[in-house]
């Protein structure tokens, strides 16, 4: 023990006066860490999904960091005010030097406050399309996912600063539904009767949507309403990609769940060519 008391006496000598600042900085730390550690297993034992528990558990944790850090900040107000004084002729080459830093903080706020995604939402960032999994200060964690919406097994990080330089694309701003363009391509065998190939691929939206077109319906007047846009109506459409007219293709627009996107995808392209193809002769 008394090997110990030069250590602390040197530390004394380095912060004179501001013991005090220093254990309730230390407990704040350790508070907050606490309460992260007992909210999660608080949120463990609850009957709740796993993509519920991940928001609570996320939003959670930046307001307990969040708060910690304003009143460790206010507990070493006059300090720093007196220190930023003396290192003023500094502050501009420290703020160049850490613009990224900065950058990241104000693109924290940006995703707060403007609220452009939400933790289980799927964007498209750049080079980059997934789910949401993570929100903290300094970047977005996304799972990723491929051009049929099924999860590569792969996780990627963003910077929050270059939401303010990049534009940002969300496929899910509606909440539980979103709308869904499935292109099919259309032999030239086919196309000629449009009518038969649009009735086939209408048959099997329908059925693919049948356990939620009504509530998808509802869901999108509902958010029209609250979001004051005129948003569209959920009903199943059918249209043509004729900008190269040797190879049509036919789109279907259908609303569905979310999480459901890639699995309707293969069912309407299933039931549509199954629909079209001649049956074969025995």
């Amino acid at each position: 023990m008394t090997s110990l008391m030069p250590i602390f006496e040197r530390l004394a000598a380095l912060i004179p006066g501001q013991w005090e600042k220093v254990i309730v900085t230390a407990l704040l730390i350790g508070a907050a860490l606490l309460a992260s550690h007992l909210w999660a297993r608080y949120l463990s034992r609850g009957a709740i999904s796993a993509e519920k528990r991940r928001i609570h558990l996320v939003w959670a944790r930046n307001i307990i960091w969040f708060a910690a850090l304003l009143i460790i900040v206010s507990v070493w107000a006059s300090t720093i005010a007196g220190f930023a004084l003396s290192v003023a002729a500094v502050a501009g080459a420290i703020l160049i030097v850490s613009k990224e830093l900065v950058m990241c903080v104000l693109g924290y706020l940006y995703v707060t406050v403007v609220q452009p995604y939400k933790i289980g939402d799927v964007i498209e960032f750049k080079d980059l399309h997934g789910r949401v999994v993570d929100i903290d200060m300094f970047a977005t964690t996304l799972v990723e996912l491929d051009k049929a919406g099924q999860r590569t097994g792969k996780v990627a990080e963003f910077p929050n600063g270059l939401l303010l330089t990049h534009a940002l694309v969300n496929s899910s701003p509606n909440g539980e539904y979103a709308l869904h363009a499935i292109q099919i391509p259309i032999p030239e065998r086919l196309s000629h009767d449009l009518d038969h190939i649009e009735a086939a691929a209408l048959a099997a939206a329908d059925r693919a949507t049948a356990g939620w077109r009504e509530e998808a319906i509802v869901h999108f007047q509902r958010a029209s309403a609250e979001n004051f846009i005129a948003l569209p109506s959920g009903r199943t459409k059918v249209s043509w990609d004729f900008s190269n007219p040797e190879h049509l293709v036919l789109i279907v627009r259908v609303a569905c769940p979310v999480d459901q996107r890639a699995k309707v995808e293969q069912e309407v392209f299933r039931h549509t060519w199954r629909a079209l193809s001649p049956a074969p002769q025995v």
